[in-house]
């Protein structure tokens, strides 16, 4: 607080009242508006810290599926690969493919062939082309005689 001029004061005490009455008003409102601005800035802060805790919590969310869909997919490549092994363990079979190799299509010969060398059997898959080829083979050379035979008959 300012000392007051004591002529000042004598000389109008009521200048000096007034001129003390307007500080301590302005002090008073410097005061309120510091206060109103810290309550704004808590508030504001409030807001943020919410906005932020929203993202956080969407972010563990997709982190969780994710993870869920992480563990889906290792589950699903553990089945294929017992899947895999079963189907190369009962078509690695060399009788098994001699007797079935000639019904298939050539498609169906090469995916099995495929499918047992991605087991680790290319010898077996080796074996299935092969007979398969080898009845293919047989086929167009009874289809070509066929049609020899009916080229003389005609």
């Amino acid at each position: 607080m300012r000392i007051p001029n004591l002529t000042t004061w004598i000389k109008n005490p009521l200048l000096w009242i007034l001129d003390h009455s307007t500080q301590v008003l302005r002090r008073r409102r410097l005061r309120a508006e510091v206060a109103h601005l810290a309550v704004h800035a808590f508030y504001t802060a409030l807001d943020e810290i919410d906005a932020l805790e929203a993202k956080i919590e969407a972010e563990q969310k997709k982190r969780l599926d994710l993870l869920v869909e992480a563990r889906a997919a290792v589950e699903l490549r553990r089945a294929l690969s017992c899947a895999v092994a079963e189907f190369a363990d009962a078509f690695d079979d060399e009788m098994l493919a001699i007797y079935e190799a000639p019904r298939l299509s050539a498609r169906q010969a090469s995916a099995v062939a495929w499918l047992l060398s991605a087991a680790g059997r290319p010898n077996a898959g080796e074996i299935w082309e092969r007979l398969h080829a080898a009845s293919d083979e047989a086929e167009d050379a009874a289809s070509e005689d066929a049609e020899e035979a009916e080229a003389a008959t005609v």
